[in-house]
């Protein structure tokens, strides 16, 4: 199962709180820790992934261009979680749109170290992120 799977699990379960016509703290605190659990593991899967990738020795070309694949994707991934969780969680819906339009400038860059500090750079603040709603 991909994380887009999981994810996406997730987001339907979320929609599915969303509906429940009885609004009661008991459903909103469900919608927020569901929420924060796509958040969570978004973040988690990226940095995991990042590190995972970020020192293969393959050519420069096949690196810009698996690198350039993971940001889109993962700017993707961000964009979407950041609209559903936009009413219940708006600061981190906030983040995550910085953290996609950041990987999706990445996602232009031409030299290894260029990509691999910014990298670097967005899978730290995910960890930071994610330690935050660990707290």
């Amino acid at each position: 199962m991909g994380i887009e799977d999981i994810l996406y699990d997730l987001i339907k379960e979320y929609r599915l709180s969303r509906l429940e016509k009885q609004k009661t703290k008991e459903n909103e605190e469900k919608q927020i820790e569901l929420a924060k659990s796509i958040v969570k593991k978004a973040y988690l899967r990226f940095n995991f992934e990042w590190n995972t990738e970020k020192n293969e020795e393959v050519s420069l070309d096949w690196f810009i261009r698996t690198k350039h694949d993971l940001f889109k994707y993962y700017s993707t991934i961000f964009l979407d979680i950041a609209v559903e969780i936009y009413d219940v969680l708006p600061e981190e819906s906030e983040k995550l749109k910085n953290m996609a339009k950041g990987l999706k400038a990445g996602a232009t860059y031409r030299t290894s170290k260029e990509i691999k500090d910014m990298g670097n750079f967005h899978s730290d603040a995910a960890m930071k992120y994610f330690q935050e709603l660990n707290s």
